[in-house]
């Protein structure tokens, strides 16, 4: 018989320990399990919390999914999910959702709902938009969606003003909003090979940007009020473009690497 994970009597890796249970469990973790579908059982564990199913060849959702209450993170990375349903936006209380690397070819409006989401992941999918609600998830620290289809951003995007990190690599966007500037804590910006026309200049408001990687995006010119961003230590371009005229004061922090095109990977966050 198959018991909890070790030192945490109320994670279960077994559907039939689980319900046996129910009462006490708060996450359930079958990745790397081989499932071709969640059983329609999950409304039977009114406390979970977690639900890490990433790494299978799961294709739907079950409805029962959508009655759990409490749930706060749901990993389902590396499956083969061609829609999130509308449902999802029951979710209330979800703050991870993680569904990178699946078959998304758009995202629910009702995301919107989920304005305790502070991790957002949806990096490897086929989507050609971001919703745009997307600014109502206030919230919002983390929003990975490299790999996709990309041609344009919501204008909302500016609202998420607890962004932190934000990765739009290898999309085919032809710009950013102009009012980018308007994210204020944002540290870490991912542009890598995109179809960009420049950078707007009020980037140079994100006054807590540490690393932007521009690398193959489309850029030539950068603006010249990156210099003046005390906290930008990384920046990654190519070698067509021209980078801006480091601030003498901050010259010492503000480092400019030029990336060969083969070269991968060359940030430490990859």
């Amino acid at each position: 018989m198959l018991l909890p994970v070790l030192g945490r009597a109320d994670t279960y890796t077994d559907w039939d320990q689980a319900l046996e249970n129910r009462f006490r469990v708060t996450e359930i973790r079958m990745a790397w399990d081989n499932l071709d579908t969640i059983p329609d059982i999950l409304d039977q564990f009114p406390n979970l919390e977690v639900l890490k199913v990433n790494n299978n060849r799961i294709r739907t959702l079950p409805q029962s999914l959508f009655r759990c209450r409490k749930l706060r993170k749901l990993i389902i990375f590396h499956n083969r999910l061609t829609e999130l349903p509308e449902a999802i936006g029951k979710l209330t209380h979800l703050e991870d959702l993680e569904v990178s690397y699946n078959r998304l070819t758009k995202l629910p409006d009702s995301i919107c709902y989920l304005t305790r989401l502070t991790t957002l992941e949806v990096t490897g999918n086929q989507l050609r938009r971001l919703p745009a609600v997307i600014g109502n998830l206030h919230n919002l620290d983390v929003l990975r969606s490299a790999s996709n289809q990309l041609d344009t951003l919501p204008a909302s995007i500016t609202l998420l003003n607890k962004l932190t990190l934000l990765d739009l690599s290898e999309n085919k966007l032809d710009l950013l909003p102009r009012n980018i500037g308007k994210l204020q804590n944002l540290q870490f910006l991912y542009m890598a090979r995109n179809q960009l026309d420049d950078i707007p200049e009020s980037l140079g408001d994100c006054k807590k940007l540490q690393e932007l990687d521009l690398v193959y995006c489309g850029v030539m010119r950068l603006p010249q009020s990156l210099a003046d961003i005390q906290r930008l230590e990384l920046v990654y371009v190519d070698d067509r473009t021209i980078a801006f005229y480091p601030n003498p004061r901050f010259a010492y922090r503000q480092t400019i690497k030029v990336v060969d095109g083969g070269t991968y990977p060359y940030r430490s966050s990859q």
